[in-house]
């Protein structure tokens, strides 16, 4: 600041210089104009370059000090003090700035009193935002990679991890849903006579939940008898089976719709003037998976016998019956077979033999037989040592004995 003194005539520039240098006087104008009056002051100052350095001087200095006062940022160099110009007039501030200043300016915050942080890292200049080298390519690329990951946390927030874990407990909670709280059903295979008398009782055929039972109708000898017709009642799916060149099947399929379904089921065959009736249960113990519903005659697909005639035959043994579906019963004595695979099997139950085979008898002649639909035979004999049996043409023997001896377990 440049303290201007008008001492009577004379001019003096004090305060800051601190002597007792003056500049040469003006003269007082009296009668004069304001304007006047400036326009002379301000032409003796022009003219006197001594007091227009000594302003330009002070002018430095102050910018000097404040310089130096000025706090250092976060990766500016220090800048030493000779870097500071030195001007002329310094030595005599020194001699005026010596001692204490009673109005002196508070000191101005040094760089400690920034915001706390590593490396003052609120003030870092080391960020990205701050290149302006980077190509228009990088900018887009740079772009681009944002705009997907924004888009891949958008879509799929979700960890890897965090996915597994999901998908496992949706699996336990189907599976839960699904599985059923009771056990599956025993699946069973069922050979069974079909009586005609009107006082027998239905056959039954035991249904279950979920699963499908296979109903096949064959006669005596094993041959397939044609379904014509067949009615219902109940909560039944009945599917039939792909018909023969002639437009006939001999099979169908039921699947009950309900877990407790009840009906019954009408047949009728192809040449039989009587109509098979069986009953439908649908249960949870057991189920029949396929039920073989053998009648007691002659079908119109019948395979002529190989003996002579005056055999009987009948279907209706329930003991037969039993040995065909192998649940043999528990007082039957099974008796050794050689000569032929294990497909062969005989029995010797209430003073009769009953032979179960694929194969077909040929000697001695047997007194009843019955057959299934996979060409499985049991055939009632009287006690003979020796068996003649044909297998696809080819004449085999079969020997029976009592080495084995063994009572059929329950």
């Amino acid at each position: 600041m440049v303290f201007c003194i008008l001492n009577g005539d004379s001019f003096s520039l004090g305060g800051y210089l601190g002597n007792s240098r003056a500049v040469p006087a003006i003269k007082p104008v009296s009668r004069m104009s304001n304007s006047k009056a400036m326009t002379l002051v301000l032409d003796k100052i022009m003219k006197n370059q001594r007091l227009v350095a000594a302003v330009f001087i002070l002018g430095l200095s102050f910018t000097a000090q404040a310089q130096a006062q000025m706090p250092q940022l976060p990766g500016e160099q220090a800048r030493p003090a000779d870097l500071i110009p030195s001007l002329p007039g310094d030595d005599l501030m020194a001699g005026s700035q010596s001692g204490p200043q009673e109005n002196a300016p508070p000191p101005l915050p040094s760089s400690s009193a920034l915001p706390a942080g590593s490396n003052n890292s609120a003030f870092s200049f080391d960020d990205d935002s701050f290149s302006f080298d980077k190509s228009p390519d990088q900018v887009k690329e740079k772009t681009r990679n944002e705009a997907f990951d924004a888009a891949l946390q958008g879509l799929l927030p979700l960890r890897p991890e965090e996915i597994r874990t999901l998908l496992e407990r949706f699996d336990r909670t189907q599976e839960s849903v699904e599985v059923p709280i009771y056990p599956a059903p025993t699946a069973e295979v069922a050979v069974q006579n079909i009586s005609l008398d009107p006082g027998a009782k239905p056959a039954v055929v035991k249904l279950a939940y979920g699963h499908v039972s296979t109903v096949s109708f064959l006669d005596v000898t094993g041959a397939p008898w044609p379904v014509q017709d067949i009615s219902w009642a109940g909560n039944f799916q009945v599917m039939e089976a792909v018909k023969a060149t002639d437009g006939f099947t001999h099979m169908f399929r039921i699947s009950p719709q309900s877990e407790f379904a009840y009906g019954n089921m009408s047949i009728s065959l192809v040449g039989l003037k009587t109509p098979v009736i069986i009953t439908l249960e649908t249960g949870r113990d057991k189920v029949h998976y396929r039920f073989d519903a053998i009648i007691s005659d002659y079908g119109p697909l019948a395979e002529a016998p190989l003996i002579a005639a005056g055999i009987t035959t009948t279907a209706g043994s329930t003991d037969m019956a039993s040995v065909l579906e192998g649940a043999v019963p528990s007082s039957a004595v099974r008796l050794g077979v050689d000569g032929v695979d294990g497909r062969t099997s005989a029995y010797r139950l209430n003073q009769r033999v009953y032979v179960r085979t694929p194969l077909t008898l040929l000697s001695p002649g047997w007194s009843s037989s019955v057959a299934s639909a996979d060409g499985t035979h049991v055939y009632e004999i009287d006690d003979a040592p020796v068996l003649l049996l044909s297998d696809r043409g080819r004449m085999v023997r079969a020997r029976l004995s009592d080495r084995e001896g063994l009572k059929i377990d329950e």
